[in-house]
């Protein structure tokens, strides 16, 4: 095997072809995105200036920053897939394929043009997933700019109420870089007819280890041979749930917003529902580098398979985008099924992907002539 020709001129030029139109896609929508963004966003930056006595553009632009590593990190795998489809037909209309063909070359030049591709998207990819978009959007919310500063910028919480099993706890919930629980009503036996167990307490701090906390200044109320409830005030009450420092901090926001280090943290809790959203977000972005390049396949497999002969199947191209499509859209819907628990997170954050790069495995061998019925 001339391994030299799968690093040649022809497929450094589809390497560039195939990077060109993902790019001009991406940029595209990335500038329809952020145009969408600004008519909600932009009157709110204009505030935030005005209220730190800051020049317009100090503001926007960080802001414009932040939005589009958001943006470029979800929409890479959809740019992947429309740039690398639009790339094998504009080939195929130049009839490169033909030319290459006539000179001997394999379909293996293409495999390899989009396994190059892949390494520099999936790159691009795992990086802004796992450390550039956690970083951009913790400063919007430190910002308090754009949708994620209305949504995660308040950090005193309303109530709200913890379960696990047999007990259940009400508190004010501080999130941000310095979380805490305050106006504690704690509850046990709440799934039996009568509570063995109540306590009210003035705040809560994290114990020794994960899920262990302490009350401060508490009341408690306690069964006493079920005569009757027994009160008795103490300075710290140990008690254990679903709960560490980390949760606390990002409480109520969703595992994809998250840095990675509290992510490990809070999928390590037993359960609760958080647990499944963090766990989930960390097998998606594990799996996050092979997401560009295998719908860089998908995008040019679907384009090649749309033609019949030398013309294209104007037909046929809309069936095969709508199910790339679909494909595209069910990595989401897997993600979800993962959050809620009703698949592990790692079939969750893979299964899309297998589908995806069988599908293309199936297109490539059909138009190689390989799975057509033989006389």
């Amino acid at each position: 095997m001339n391994w030299r020709a799968h690093t040649g001129v022809a497929v450094r030029a589809m390497v560039r072809g195939y990077l060109a139109a993902i790019g001009f896609v991406l940029f595209a929508l990335l500038v329809i995105a952020l145009s969408i963004d600004l008519t909600d966003s932009l009157d709110g930056v204009r505030d935030r200036a005005a209220a730190t006595q800051t020049p317009l553009w100090r503001v926007l632009m960080p802001y414009l920053g932040y939005r589009a590593v958001d943006i470029v990190t979800r929409l890479l795998g959809m740019a992947a897939l429309i740039g690398a489809g639009l790339a094998a037909s504009l080939r195929h209309q130049r009839l490169e394929d033909v030319v290459l063909s006539a000179a001997g070359a394999t379909p293996g030049l293409m495999l390899s043009a989009l396994l190059i591709v892949g390494v520099i998207t999936g790159a691009v990819q795992a990086s802004f997933q796992n450390w550039l978009r956690p970083a951009a959007v913790e400063r919007q919310i430190a910002a308090q700019l754009g949708r994620y500063g209305r949504w995660f910028g308040n950090t005193d919480l309303e109530y709200r109420w913890i379960t696990d099993g047999s007990r259940a706890m009400r508190a004010q919930v501080t999130r941000g870089a310095d979380p805490a629980l305050r106006d504690i009503q704690y509850f046990e036996g709440i799934d039996t007819p009568a509570l063995s167990r109540v306590i009210f307490a003035e705040r809560a701090v994290p114990g020794a280890r994960d899920g262990a906390w302490v009350l401060e200044n508490a009341t408690e109320w306690d069964s006493d041979a079920g005569i009757g409830m027994a009160t008795t005030t103490r300075d710290r009450i140990g008690i254990d749930l679903p709960l560490n420092r980390a949760r606390v901090r990002w409480f109520g926001i969703h595992g994809y917003y998250i840095p990675n280090p509290a992510l490990k943290k809070i999928a390590g809790i037993e359960g609760l529902f958080a647990a499944n959203d963090a766990a989930t977000s960390l097998a998606f972005r594990r799996m996050s580098f092979f997401l560009p390049g295998i719908f860089a396949l998908l995008g040019a497999s679907l384009a090649l398979a749309g033609r019949r002969g030398r013309r294209w199947a104007p037909f046929r191209l809309m069936v095969l985008a709508t199910v790339g499509y679909v494909i595209l859209v069910s990595v989401k819907v897997f993600w979800a099924l993962g959050i809620h628990g009703r698949i592990p997170p790692y079939p969750a954050a893979t299964i899309p992907l297998v589908v995806a790069l069988s599908l293309s495995a199936l297109l490539l061998l059909h138009q190689g002539g390989y799975l057509r019925r033989r006389d």
